[in-house]
């Protein structure tokens, strides 16, 4: 359990106590940044959100005896008096910047080795296989969900205990510095790169500057320190040939010349995956997408090196279960769903339809796609594009859902798919509707879009209607 004395936090954070009504020595126990999840003897950190204000939420969290808050030095003046005269107050300029700061101190207090995943498509399914192969030979704790960013690292941290033999966090970003950032305070001794693509264009400008972000993990673990890159990605492969002092890089790939490599890959009728690992072990992988085979290489390479058996990791991959919202394949009566709804970028859509385009069906393939958001200036290219991309896919039926995804129905177009097969939507609610209405047995639909699409919403009104109407 987390544990920090009042000393150690003001040094950690370099705040100011205003108000110290206990002695430097005090022990808190337990952090958190909610005042719902707030108990007797934690410390609270009022970190400012997009839709709440954690300083509005003070007095719930002293209610429930929380021992000492962290609040902005701004805002400290409106606390009220009753406040500051029963716990001890420390004020910081950045609030958010404490929190980073005390799951760094924390972290450093476990000498244990630590992965890190980054990459522009693929990270938070590597991550999982990567925690789940280890897990098979030590106690590890990893990310839950997509824990990525600069908030859910830290947390992710606090829950750092003496039983833990192993760490595996998701590095995500969305603006230049961030994963520098989440780098020195994790200190990862092993870092995973799965791959860099057009993603965040909006925030990010080019892929070179994509390119250097995500190098940022690189350039900023401590020494000794191993970097597993996908030898497939052009901008990885010249990465591979700059090896700095005190660093060591394992590749892995399919394409290219690797440490790891994939040959034999079969898909069976389900979509599932089969492939061998340097000529050596088979793998039977119950995931469908081509890209996973990607996946499970990075995650074979991170084991063998932190010393997992090659028979242990091929029964453990054998037995993964992915994430919810990525490629999930939904059975609703004789209709299959790849429900990949998490997000979507350029490169992981064609992936997707890909995958699509490689599974048996005895019926249509209908792929439902959402807008690509953060894609800046391109936005409308890149939707064109995928459109071109699909029609040459072998969609039967292709329904697109928001303002942007519109010029993926142009691009299909223009490619040769006729009119009638595309169907354009301004909300899922229609969408839903639509496919109720046309919806045939034998069809296997793909569902996918940026995360604020939530086109998960069209695959939950499927399985709450579908089965009434058929």
């Amino acid at each position: 359990m987390f544990e920090i004395r009042l000393d150690e936090l003001i040094n950690a954070v370099d705040g100011e106590v205003k108000a110290r009504i206990n002695s430097g020595d005090l022990l808190l126990r337990g952090i958190t940044i909610d005042s719902r999840k707030a108990e007797e003897g934690n410390l609270f950190i009022a970190i400012p959100g997009e839709q709440f204000d954690g300083h509005q939420f003070v007095m719930e969290a002293v209610t429930k005896g929380v021992k000492a808050i962290v609040v902005n030095q701004e805002k400290e003046r409106f606390l009220p008096e009753e406040t500051l005269n029963k716990i001890s107050v420390v004020a910081v300029r950045d609030t958010k910047k404490a929190l980073r700061d005390i799951a760094s101190w924390y972290r450093g207090k476990f000498d244990i080795p630590a992965v890190a995943v980054t990459g522009t498509n693929g990270k938070t399914t590597t991550k999982d296989m990567i925690a789940q192969v280890l897990s098979s030979k030590f106690k590890v704790l990893k990310s839950p969900e997509s824990y990525n960013n600069l908030i859910g690292v830290p947390l992710t941290l606090f829950q750092l205990d003496p039983s833990f033999e192993v760490l595996v966090l998701e590095l995500g970003m969305s603006q230049p510095g961030e994963i520098k950032i989440l780098t020195r305070i994790s200190c990862p001794n092993l870092g995973v790169i799965t791959n860099i693509g057009p993603a965040h264009l909006e925030s990010m400008g080019s892929m070179e500057k994509i390119a250097r972000a995500k190098f940022e993990l690189a350039d900023h673990m401590p020494s000794p320190k191993t970097l597993i890159l996908n030898a497939d990605d052009q901008l990885l492969a010249k990465r591979l040939t700059q090896t700095g002092p005190g660093e060591r890089v394992i590749s892995f790939g399919i394409k290219k010349k690797a440490d790891f490599v994939a040959d034999r890959i079969e898909t069976n009728g389900n979509g599932y995956l089969c492939f061998r690992v340097n000529r050596n072990i088979t793998v039977s992988l119950p995931v469908i997408g081509f890209h996973n085979v990607y996946n499970a290489l990075a995650a074979f390479a991170a084991a063998i090196f932190l010393g997992v058996e090659e028979g242990k990791i091929k029964d453990t991959l054998e037995n993964f279960t992915p994430s919810k919202l990525r490629m999930e394949l939904v059975r609703i009566g004789n209709i299959r769903i790849i429900n990949d709804s998490y997000n979507a970028n350029p490169v992981s859509v064609e992936k997707a339809l890909d995958t699509l385009k490689n599974i048996k069906t005895p019926g249509r393939k209908i792929a439902v796609l959402g807008d690509m958001l953060e894609l800046g200036e391109e936005a409308m290219d890149f939707h064109l594009q995928l459109g071109r991309k699909a029609a040459q896919s072998g969609v039967n039926l292709l329904i697109t859902v928001g303002e942007l995804s519109r010029f993926i129905g142009e691009g299909a177009k223009e490619a040769g798919m006729h009119a009638s097969d595309v169907s354009t939507f301004e909300n899922n609610r229609q969408v839903g509707f639509y496919l109720l209405e046309n919806l045939k047995d034998g069809d296997l639909v793909l569902v996918k879009g940026s995360r604020r699409m939530k086109t998960e919403d069209i695959v939950l009104s499927l399985k709450s209607q579908y089965g009434r109407q058929n």
